[in-house]
């Protein structure tokens, strides 16, 4: 049997966001709609929008018009798939670039971005864009997304809504109009920057122009990961701040205590957004370039190789130019092979061991 009511999904529409305004649509809220179709399933205590099982994803395709595959690619998995290797897309794990939703208490406390000028048009749905962490301003209005309520500070969860208060735009706490949310400007130079990458994840563009030794959406993907995160490290250290004014960043990059030790995809948005400056200037510049600065900067391999337990050749490359802590320079493998020792080797250690046996 066919859901009497089935609103089309936007292109860039999240999974959970779909559910919601067809709930709606059908004059329920979310919580009972959804219950309707999977019964002890607990969508929303789940990040349905990361992973829907199989199994969940058949059940509701047999009462909508919609195919598996355009419902799974209504969640993040294909994305994921583009932009990593070798990912086990495990839901229990943290996934690359993702946005974790977080829970306190039973209720999501991150995760579910908005903009408050897209909250005023009649068609507004949650996009797919705002969960990955490089996103952080709305392209059209050109302002800082938002995720909580500035009146009570509780997260925005409209898949809270009631049947009785349908309308998405209110906080399902304090009922404050969140379309009356203070915003702040976004820098012009990284969403332009955060629409190049996402024209590389969620179109068929293959690649940016960024300085990478592999023309790949991985390795275009996992050299910024890493770069995020030695930049976030570089913040924070007294002997690599200059490092900045070599890419044109003469104002001070001040990074939330708070955030010294998360992900870069938990970080706040403000802080997020001032990495993703020192990225998009550090595109604009040849490996040959990134290196001098890096040698010049006393940057050691060990700084840039400890970061993220990712693998990028250009990362490596990279690394391979720069000094050991000692000025020596070695070439980085990091499937270096480990072998057993030689006999006679273990013979001498056992005789030590002899002695206080």
């Amino acid at each position: 049997m066919k859901i009497p009511i089935e609103l089309n999904p936007f292109p860039d529409e999240t999974l959970s966001s779909w559910l919601i305004r067809n709930s709606i649509a059908s004059g329920s809220d979310p919580s009972s709609w959804v219950s309707g179709i999977w019964f002890n399933f607990r969508a929303w205590t789940r990040d349905i929008d990361r992973h829907l099982p199989l199994s969940k994803i058949n059940i509701l395709s047999k009462i909508t018009s919609l195919t598996q595959e355009q419902i799974r690619n209504m969640t993040l998995e294909p994305t994921i798939e583009k932009i990593s290797s070798d990912y086990s897309l495990n839901p229990k794990k943290a996934w690359l670039f993702v946005i974790p939703t977080g829970q306190r208490s039973g209720k999501k406390i991150k995760g579910t971005y908005f903009c408050k000028d897209c909250l005023k048009e009649p068609h507004f749905h949650l996009k797919k864009h705002w969960r990955f962490a490089w996103n952080v301003a709305c392209p059209i209005h050109k302002q800082l997304l938002l995720y909580k309520c500035p009146k009570c500070n509780e997260a925005f969860t409209p898949h809270l809504i009631n049947y009785q208060n349908t309308q998405i735009h209110k906080c399902t706490y304090c009922r404050y109009d969140l379309r009356l949310s203070t915003s702040t400007p976004a820098n012009n130079e990284v969403l332009n920057f955060q629409e190049k990458l996402n024209e590389v994840a969620f179109s068929q563009k293959k690649i940016l122009d960024f300085p990478i030794v592999e023309t790949s959406t991985k390795e275009l993907f996992y050299t910024i990961r890493i770069l995020l995160s030695f930049f976030r490290y570089a913040a924070y250290s007294e002997k690599h701040k200059n490092i900045f004014k070599k890419f044109g960043i003469n104002h001070e990059i001040a990074i939330s205590n708070y955030t010294k030790g998360v992900s870069f995809e938990s970080m706040s948005i403000q802080d997020r957004q001032q990495l993703l400056l020192v990225i998009s200037r550090l595109s604009e510049f040849n490996l040959e370039e990134i290196e001098s600065v890096f040698l010049d900067e006393n940057v050691h391999q060990k700084t840039l190789l400890n970061q993220v337990a990712l693998n990028s050749k250009t990362i490596n490359n990279l690394a391979s130019k720069l000094h050991l802590t000692n000025n020596r320079i070695i070439l980085h493998n990091r499937n270096k092979q480990i072998l057993p020792n030689s006999k006679e080797e273990v013979e001498r250690l056992m005789n030590d061991v002899r002695k206080f046996i």
